[in-house]
């Protein structure tokens, strides 16, 4: 889950779930936006991170910026605010969370072919509450994750995704992860993954808000092996406090057997291209807060010579 906000650490996660067990949601809110608001003063690396991020998505700068960015901090913290209650409390307490859901039919319909989900999405909005809200209502859930950066927190998520019957699938130090993931998707079960900051050097380079940006190859290589749908899937925060749920069309991917290479940076950049329209219509709800953007390449994925 970690984005590398200020406040992601262990003794923050432990008072959070403290406070949410007896707490109401709108105080573990409020809380939450104000920490993140806090958490915009004081960590000036992420709060560069950030504007730099946004002004890139957006086009804009000045105050205008600054009160963009200033929203993503206090947002990331309502959300936080609702993990911990979500985790604190049991399904029927966690459903009203969310106010309109829409694209159903798009996951029905990539079951009934048999080969299992790609569910992918972004470090946007509350992208827990999906995989919280697809397992409460029986689907088979795996999320695909880095593991944190303490072992306690590890455990704190796992035993809550446990808890709702989600199994967590850890890259990085797992060797044997992508066959996990591949088994998963062949049982026709859905395998959820954030693929906007890829770890490690699992990314493609790629256009995206014109320039280049690593994206997670993930999916097209998943792809490649199963012939699994590829869904792209969000959960938004709305002005009432709500959340608004929605799942797009299989992004359309394309085999090129004479070039493998080829075809895993067109599928990641189809991929790409879907998620553009989505962080655009959001930029206070896309919570990265290390840089996208490192280098001023240019906008076409062949300048930067990754592959």
């Amino acid at each position: 889950m970690s984005t590398q906000h200020p406040g992601y650490h262990h003794s923050s996660f432990a008072l959070g779930y403290r406070l949410a067990r007896v707490l109401p949601r709108a105080v573990c809110r409020g809380i939450g936006g104000t920490l993140g608001f806090a958490g915009y003063w004081q960590n000036k690396r992420s709060r560069a991170a950030v504007r730099g991020n946004l002004k890139q998505i957006t086009g804009i700068n000045g105050t205008r910026l600054d009160r963009v960015c200033r929203s993503n901090f206090r947002n990331f913290g309502r959300m936080l605010g609702d993990y911990f209650f979500c985790a604190a409390n049991e399904g029927e307490a966690i459903r009203p969370l969310l106010r309109r859901w829409h694209g159903m039919e798009h996951l029905h319909a990539a079951r009934e072919a048999g080969k299992g989900v790609i569910l992918v999405t972004a470090h946007l909005g509350n992208w827990e509450l999906g995989g919280t809200l697809l397992a409460l209502d029986g689907w088979p859930v795996n999320i695909v994750t880095l593991e944190e950066p303490t072992g306690e927190l590890t455990r704190m998520r796992d035993a809550y995704r446990r808890r709702l019957g989600i199994r967590t699938i850890a890259v990085g130090s797992d060797h044997f992860s992508f066959v996990e993931m591949i088994g998963a998707l062949r049982r026709n079960e859905i395998v959820c993954m954030l693929v906007d900051r890829p770890y490690g050097e699992t990314g493609l380079p790629v256009g995206f808000f014109d320039r280049v940006a690593p994206f997670s190859s993930a999916p097209a290589l998943l792809w490649r092996h199963t012939g699994a749908a590829v869904i792209p899937a969000f959960v938004v925060q709305e002005k009432t406090g709500g959340y608004h749920a929605f799942a797009q069309e299989a992004v359309a991917m394309e085999a090129d057997r004479a070039d493998r290479r080829e075809e895993l940076l067109q599928n990641t950049q189809r991929v790409a291209s879907t998620f553009e329209a989505i962080i655009g219509q959001y930029p206070e709800q896309w919570f990265n807060y290390v840089p996208i953007w490192k280098t001023a390449a240019a906008s076409s994925p062949r300048c930067a010579g990754a592959l």
